[in-house]
Protein backbone atom coordinates (compact mmCIF):
# COMPACT_ATOMS: atom_id res chain seq x y z
CA UNK A 1 0.00 0.00 0.00
CA UNK A 2 1.45 3.42 -0.92
CA UNK A 3 2.52 5.91 1.72
CA UNK A 4 1.59 9.57 1.40
CA UNK A 5 2.92 12.69 3.10
CA UNK A 6 0.19 15.06 4.22
CA UNK A 7 1.31 18.66 4.76
CA UNK A 8 -0.61 20.92 7.10
CA UNK A 9 -0.11 24.03 9.19
CA UNK A 10 -1.04 25.03 12.70
CA UNK A 11 -1.80 28.69 13.27
CA UNK A 12 -1.54 30.31 16.66
CA UNK A 13 -2.09 33.98 17.44
CA UNK A 14 1.17 35.67 18.36
CA UNK A 15 -0.86 37.29 21.12
CA UNK A 16 -0.95 33.95 22.96
CA UNK A 17 2.84 33.86 23.21
CA UNK A 18 3.33 37.59 23.86
CA UNK A 19 4.42 38.93 27.22
CA UNK A 20 1.87 40.96 29.19
CA UNK A 21 3.59 44.24 28.23
CA UNK A 22 3.55 43.26 24.53
CA UNK A 23 -0.17 42.48 24.74
CA UNK A 24 -0.80 45.81 26.50
CA UNK A 25 1.10 47.71 23.80
CA UNK A 26 -1.20 46.23 21.14
CA UNK A 27 -4.43 47.19 22.90
CA UNK A 28 -6.70 49.30 20.73
CA UNK A 29 -4.95 48.49 17.46
CA UNK A 30 -7.38 47.67 14.70
CA UNK A 31 -5.05 45.65 12.48
CA UNK A 32 -5.55 41.92 12.25
CA UNK A 33 -3.89 39.72 14.84
CA UNK A 34 -0.55 38.32 13.78
CA UNK A 35 -0.33 34.55 13.47
CA UNK A 36 2.57 32.23 14.10
CA UNK A 37 2.51 29.30 11.68
CA UNK A 38 4.03 25.91 12.35
CA UNK A 39 4.19 23.50 9.43
CA UNK A 40 3.72 19.78 10.01
CA UNK A 41 3.65 16.63 7.94
CA UNK A 42 2.30 13.18 8.63
CA UNK A 43 2.87 9.95 6.74
CA UNK A 44 -0.26 7.90 6.14
CA UNK A 45 -1.04 4.86 4.05
CA UNK A 46 -3.83 4.52 1.56
CA UNK A 47 -4.62 3.01 -1.82
CA UNK A 48 -5.09 6.56 -3.15
CA UNK A 49 -4.69 10.18 -2.09
CA UNK A 50 -8.39 10.27 -1.19
CA UNK A 51 -8.06 7.24 1.11
CA UNK A 52 -4.88 8.66 2.65
CA UNK A 53 -6.66 11.95 3.39
CA UNK A 54 -9.55 10.06 4.94
CA UNK A 55 -7.08 8.21 7.21
CA UNK A 56 -5.29 11.47 8.05
CA UNK A 57 -8.49 13.22 9.12
CA UNK A 58 -9.63 10.20 11.15
CA UNK A 59 -6.40 10.63 13.16
CA UNK A 60 -6.81 14.40 13.63
CA UNK A 61 -10.52 15.12 13.94
CA UNK A 62 -13.12 13.24 16.01
CA UNK A 63 -15.67 13.39 13.18
CA UNK A 64 -16.04 14.76 9.66
CA UNK A 65 -18.49 17.45 10.74
CA UNK A 66 -15.58 19.39 12.25
CA UNK A 67 -13.74 19.69 8.92
CA UNK A 68 -14.65 22.36 6.39
CA UNK A 69 -13.37 23.03 2.90
CA UNK A 70 -12.60 26.61 1.89
CA UNK A 71 -13.70 28.09 -1.43
CA UNK A 72 -11.85 30.72 -3.50
CA UNK A 73 -13.57 33.56 -1.61
CA UNK A 74 -12.40 32.17 1.74
CA UNK A 75 -15.78 30.85 2.88
CA UNK A 76 -15.95 27.56 4.73
CA UNK A 77 -18.33 24.79 3.67
CA UNK A 78 -19.32 21.66 5.56
CA UNK A 79 -18.55 18.29 4.07
CA UNK A 80 -21.40 16.19 2.85
CA UNK A 81 -21.96 13.00 4.84
CA UNK A 82 -20.50 10.74 2.16
CA UNK A 83 -18.40 13.29 0.28
CA UNK A 84 -14.83 12.14 -0.42
CA UNK A 85 -11.90 14.36 0.46
CA UNK A 86 -10.50 16.19 -2.56
CA UNK A 87 -6.68 16.62 -2.47
CA UNK A 88 -7.05 19.85 -4.46
CA UNK A 89 -9.26 21.57 -1.89
CA UNK A 90 -8.16 23.51 1.16
CA UNK A 91 -9.50 22.06 4.40
CA UNK A 92 -9.57 23.67 7.83
CA UNK A 93 -10.33 22.29 11.28
CA UNK A 94 -9.59 22.97 14.94
CA UNK A 95 -7.31 20.61 16.82
CA UNK A 96 -6.36 21.18 20.48
CA UNK A 97 -7.96 24.65 20.31
CA UNK A 98 -5.71 25.67 17.40
CA UNK A 99 -6.78 26.36 13.82
CA UNK A 100 -5.25 23.96 11.32
CA UNK A 101 -5.08 24.01 7.52
CA UNK A 102 -4.45 21.17 5.08
CA UNK A 103 -1.79 22.29 2.58
CA UNK A 104 -1.19 19.34 0.30
CA UNK A 105 -0.39 15.69 -0.17
CA UNK A 106 2.36 13.83 -2.05
CA UNK A 107 3.11 10.18 -2.52
CA UNK A 108 6.25 9.27 -0.58
CA UNK A 109 9.02 7.46 -2.42
CA UNK A 110 10.07 4.25 -0.62
CA UNK A 111 13.43 4.67 1.14
CA UNK A 112 13.27 8.43 0.93
CA UNK A 113 12.47 11.01 3.59
CA UNK A 114 11.60 14.68 3.52
CA UNK A 115 14.64 16.83 2.84
CA UNK A 116 15.66 18.52 6.10
CA UNK A 117 17.52 21.26 4.26
CA UNK A 118 14.82 22.40 1.83
CA UNK A 119 12.06 22.60 4.44
CA UNK A 120 10.05 19.65 3.21
CA UNK A 121 9.95 20.52 -0.48
CA UNK A 122 11.86 17.51 -1.71
CA UNK A 123 13.06 14.04 -0.82
CA UNK A 124 16.48 12.62 -0.01
CA UNK A 125 17.77 9.22 1.00
CA UNK A 126 17.39 8.38 4.68
CA UNK A 127 21.17 8.07 5.19
CA UNK A 128 21.78 11.57 3.80
CA UNK A 129 19.08 13.08 6.03
CA UNK A 130 20.53 11.28 9.07
CA UNK A 131 24.00 12.64 8.23
CA UNK A 132 22.59 16.16 7.94
CA UNK A 133 20.84 15.87 11.32
CA UNK A 134 24.00 14.50 12.93
CA UNK A 135 26.12 17.42 11.68
CA UNK A 136 23.37 19.94 12.47
CA UNK A 137 22.94 18.65 16.04
CA UNK A 138 26.72 18.70 16.54
CA UNK A 139 26.95 22.33 15.38
CA UNK A 140 23.96 23.31 17.52
CA UNK A 141 25.57 21.86 20.65
CA UNK A 142 28.85 23.66 19.83
CA UNK A 143 26.93 26.93 19.43
CA UNK A 144 25.21 26.42 22.78
CA UNK A 145 28.55 25.72 24.48
CA UNK A 146 29.99 28.90 22.96
CA UNK A 147 27.00 30.91 24.18
CA UNK A 148 27.51 29.59 27.71
CA UNK A 149 31.17 30.68 27.66
CA UNK A 150 30.24 34.12 26.35
CA UNK A 151 27.54 34.65 28.96
CA UNK A 152 29.91 33.69 31.78
CA UNK A 153 32.55 36.04 30.38
CA UNK A 154 30.04 38.90 30.43
CA UNK A 155 29.03 38.15 34.01
CA UNK A 156 32.61 37.84 35.20
CA UNK A 157 33.42 41.13 33.49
Amino acid sequence: MPTYRVYYAEREPVEATATPSERLARLGRTDKAELKETEWEDEVEGDSQVEALDAFFRNHVPDRTRVQWVDDEGRGHSLGGTEDFDPDKTYVWVENDRPMEFQGIDEATPGMVTCPLCNGHGEVEEALAAEFHEVWDEEESEDEEGEDDESRADVQG
